[in-house]
């Protein structure tokens, strides 16, 4: 078997972008990735790496080894997407981490991600206005403005938190599936499973 190159982690991520002075975030960056997929671009890592360095507004350029595990982060996250499993997870802290941290980071990635799909979007796509769509999109801007100081760390946050992480989570592989184009829907017309819904 051929070796399988590893994409960078959170924790890596988050160690790379505060060593280059980033302004954002590695839920953001890889929310912003996510939202460009599930918008139904298909960027060459040329036009990654353009995109990505615009957002991220540090005081360098990614080098070839960090671009590098971003390609391969890209590159993960579009086979997540795009699997039947229904395996994709934004990249955010771990459950041990401390629940004003989670709620934070995935509001960073919605941020993110809501930039990385209207990046994506092409102006003439009469499919951003479908209700599934445009109903999906509404909730994750709700999800993005989530106020993480007013969350307790007690058992009914945790309940609520896992709740907004699972309907994030399937939001972009609804609109990965709704907004993918043309050549690849074919592969997720027996897949589709309806919106999420935010409760």
């Amino acid at each position: 078997m051929h070796p399988v190159a590893t994409a960078i982690t959170f924790e890596e991520l988050t160690t790379v972008l505060v060593r280059l002075n980033t302004a954002c975030t590695a839920p953001e960056l890889h929310g912003v990735m996510t939202g460009l997929l599930s918008g139904g671009a298909r960027l060459n890592r040329a036009m990654l790496q353009k995109v990505l360095e615009a957002h991220a507004e540090g005081d360098s350029v990614f080098g070839d080894e960090v671009m590098a595990q971003l390609w391969q982060l890209q590159l993960k996250t579009m086979e997540d997407l795009g699997t039947s499993e229904l395996v994709f997870t934004p990249l955010v802290p771990e459950d041990d981490d401390d629940l004003g941290h989670r709620v934070t980071a995935l509001s960073d990635w919605c941020q993110g991600f809501l930039v990385g799909f209207g990046t994506a979007v092409r102006p003439n796509d009469t499919r951003v206005h479908e209700e599934s769509v445009r109903e999906t999109l509404e909730d994750i801007v709700h999800v993005a403005n989530v106020d993480p100081t007013a969350e307790d760390n007690d058992e009914a946050d945790e309940f609520a938190y896992a709740e907004l992480y699972e309907f994030v989570r399937m939001a972009a592989i609804h609109l990965f599936e709704e907004m993918s184009p043309p050549e690849e829907r074919h592969l997720h017309s027996e897949d589709a499973s309806g919106a999420p819904t935010l409760h």
